[in-house]
């Protein structure tokens, strides 16, 4: 019996390799065809983009130094890093093919980093089936679109996993690393830090956990204080005051383009980073506000669960929750949700929510925005489609965030 279980589970782990190779092939199967495609195109793409941030080096801008920019650091100056490689290995448009090889290369690997953490969570959570069932899941039903386009989102997505991995795996430390590497990457990884706090006993682990990622924050940040604190501060400003696209509050302020933001030309001037697509109409503060107040009740609610599911469920109640309040999304969110649809629903109902979310992500891109972008019905009904659904797996996490306790017995 124990070398059956044995051979069972050498086997499931097996197949596991098969659908991690599996993965990492069908990314890079596509990868020649999209540096092809981007070297020397004057559409727009995300991938564009990031090579004209990076050409700016060469005239002397770097991020957050002379210009600001509409992310945390660390991705900017990562591109920053790529240009430089790729130049001082080639020049012209072999150059600028290196740089999306080099870029497209990180950004594949860290899927395929989130794809074992994704299996390997699910798996301590439950078992070896259920971890393969939620990889599985992932695999035939998720459709990243930026194969075709390209973010830089499955960076920050592997930041959150490893900081929930580790902190419910008591590795608290490195979880404060990853989730304070995660702040200055793209904000939601820090998410897994309040989830620390709620769940770690002790005053004294829960400030030594806070000042990681205090200071590892800082030390990404410090220098550019340091060196151009009006640029940094402009940033900030940039990244809060954007006006809504793609989300409820953009239909209700009457928006359906996507999430515009000034060009690199034009961001050595800080006045351009509260320049936006439209104007703001709605109260915003009141809605920070209620959103500030659910958080609120939610950790008070959960401080002091030490079980793992719960643990994960609440990482996705969250970052449902700040989709929801969130003025802007982009397709490419679904990249931070998929992992953990999967690993806290590994059976039909996981299937659906996720398939769900990868067809309304196609209809809006590339549906509406290359085929149908006149349609504004079109658009809103996809932003209604998936606010409604996001509130549904919302509610759902909470159930298994905040399990209904046994009632005592009276009489």
């Amino acid at each position: 019996m124990v070398q059956l279980r044995s051979r069972f589970s050498r086997w499931i782990w097996g197949d596991f390799r098969l659908l991690l190779v599996g993965l990492i092939l069908s990314r890079l199967v596509v990868l020649p065809w999209r540096v092809s495609l981007l070297v020397g195109s004057a559409k727009y793409y995300d991938y564009r983009h990031y090579f004209e941030l990076a050409q700016m080096s060469a005239q002397g801008f770097y991020p957050y130094v002379h210009y600001w920019m509409e992310y945390p650091p660390v991705f900017p100056w990562l591109v920053v890093a790529a240009y430089k490689a790729s130049t001082w290995l080639a020049a012209g448009p072999a150059a600028e093919a290196g740089f999306y090889a080099l870029i497209s290369g990180l950004l594949v690997a860290c899927e395929a980093g989130s794809f074992v953490l994704l299996y390997r969570l699910a798996r301590v959570l439950r078992d070896q089936a259920s971890a393969w069932r939620s990889a599985l899941l992932y695999l035939l039903l998720f459709v990243p679109v930026y194969l075709w386009t390209g973010w830089f989102d499955s960076l920050p997505t592997f930041l959150l996993l490893s900081a929930l991995y580790l902190l419910v795996t008591q590795q608290e430390r490195l979880s404060a690393v990853a989730a304070g590497l995660g702040l200055a990457t793209k904000v939601f990884p820090a998410l897994a830090w309040p989830l620390a706090l709620c769940s770690l006993p002790g005053l004294r682990r829960k400030l030594a956990y806070s000042a990681i990622v205090v200071a590892v924050v800082g030390i990404i940040v410090w220098p550019l204080l340091v060196v151009s604190p009006g640029m940094l501060l402009v940033s900030v400003q940039a990244m809060l005051s954007r006006p809504s696209w793609e989300t409820v509050w953009a239909v209700l302020e009457g928006y359906y383009g996507g999430g515009a933001v000034a060009h690199f030309a034009q961001r050595l001037d800080v006045a351009s980073a509260t320049v936006g697509s439209h104007a703001s109409s709605l109260p915003w503060a009141l809605v920070t506000f209620v959103c500030g107040l659910l958080y609120l009740v939610f950790y008070i609610r959960f401080w002091g669960t030490r079980n793992r599911l719960p643990i994960v469920a609440a990482a996705g109640f969250t970052l449902h929750l700040l989709l929801l309040y969130s003025k802007g999304y982009s397709p490419q969110y679904l990249t931070w949700l998929a992992p953990l649809l999967v690993i806290v629903f590994p059976n039909h109902r996981g299937a659906v929510y996720l398939g769900l979310l990868s067809l309304i992500n196609l209809l809006e891109y590339p549906g509406y925005f290359h085929f149908f972008p006149e349609q504004h019905a079109l658009l809103a009904g996809i932003v209604l489609a998936r606010a409604a659904l996001l509130i549904v797996v919302a509610l759902d996490y909470l159930a298994h965030a905040l399990p209904r306790r046994e009632l005592a017995p009276t009489g």
